[in-house]
């Protein structure tokens, strides 16, 4: 939440209030703000999508989801709770029954920075990539990039040595016309022993073989939350 008369009093001026619902807002591109439909579910916070698509009168999205909003204090200053993002699916009805979020939790690694095939954004999909901790810290350091297969639940990882971390993992297609998934996955590692950085890449359908080409960097390269591939 955000309080203006909060701030002025010397508190935070946002803050995590748990006591309170999560809302999510539905517009349909092209209509007018007015029209928004406010759809209701438990206390969460998220900071990633991965992607949302149509599908028989729904709204389905993927997305990275806290119980609680990490760097945020509570509301009369006190720090807020650790709290680890689970990859959930939120479903919305679109047929006017209900206003409430069905809510399925899809995979049980802590997780930031979900991606995708890029061709699919908006669109039904299969394939998803995040980077992971598998130490279970509760903090966005994280030491694996993940694949999940969304049809059949399954999921490969990449671990990295203790102490490294890993940022967003991007898609690159193999082609222009290959299937969903059938390409590569970049991502900027820090070697915590070294203090120094790689780009490491992996084929996306065989995470856990391990990077396929490293580009060694002689130096760190300074955290980042997202990158993009441009092709030529």
């Amino acid at each position: 939440t955000g309080s203006l008369e909060r701030a002025m009093k010397g508190l935070p001026g946002y803050a995590w209030e748990p006591d309170k619902p999560s809302y999510v807002g539905l517009m349909r591109r092209g209509e007018d703000p007015s029209r928004i439909r406010w759809f209701t579910t438990e206390p969460g916070y998220v900071f990633h999508p991965m992607n949302a698509y149509e599908a028989d009168g729904r709204i389905v999205a993927e997305v990275c989801l806290y119980d609680a909003a990490p760097l945020f204090p509570l509301a009369d200053g006190r720090p807020g709770s650790r709290s680890g993002a689970r990859l959930t699916r939120w479903e919305f009805d679109l047929t006017g029954a209900t206003d409430q979020v069905k809510e399925t939790p899809i995979d049980d690694l802590d997780s930031e920075f979900p991606r995708l095939d890029e061709r699919f954004a908006g669109l039904a999909y299969r394939h998803g990539y995040y980077a992971a901790d598998t130490t279970g810290a509760k903090s966005v350091k994280m030491n694996a990039i993940a694949h999940i297969d969304l049809k059949t639940g399954a999921r490969k990882a990449c671990t990295f040595e203790p102490g490294d971390q890993v940022s967003e993992p991007v898609f690159v297609p193999r082609s222009e016309t290959a299937p969903e998934g059938e390409g590569w996955l970049t991502a900027v590692v820090w070697r915590a022993a070294e203090n120094r950085s790689d780009l490491v890449v992996l084929d996306a359908s065989d995470v856990d073989r391990g990077p396929i080409a490293v580009a060694k960097v002689p130096r760190r390269v300074p955290f980042g939350f997202h990158g993009n591939w441009v092709g030529a």
